[in-house]
């Protein structure tokens, strides 16, 4: 391997490492194609620049996490809380 170049494709426990996701989870999820992965043989791979793509795609935006939170509070406020 080339020194000092970056890992492109890593196995399931840097991936659950990279992002602090159970390696059950991750599991789960490639089976699923919940997530992208590479399976070849008995060994799955999943593309980083993938991942961080599906990762960012998960992300709310602050509008979401806005009207979240009114929403919470409107219903506290409604019922006399």
């Amino acid at each position: 391997m080339i020194k000092n170049m970056p890992k492109r494709y890593v196995n399931i426990k840097e991936l659950s490492t990279y992002t602090s996701l159970p390696v059950k989870s991750l599991y789960e999820w490639a089976s699923q194609g919940r997530i992208p992965s590479i399976k070849i043989g008995r060994r799955r791979l999943f593309d980083l620049k993938e991942i961080d793509s599906f990762m960012g795609s998960l992300k709310c935006s602050f509008n979401q996490q806005e009207k979240t939170a009114n929403k919470i509070l409107g219903d506290l406020h409604g019922n006399g809380i």
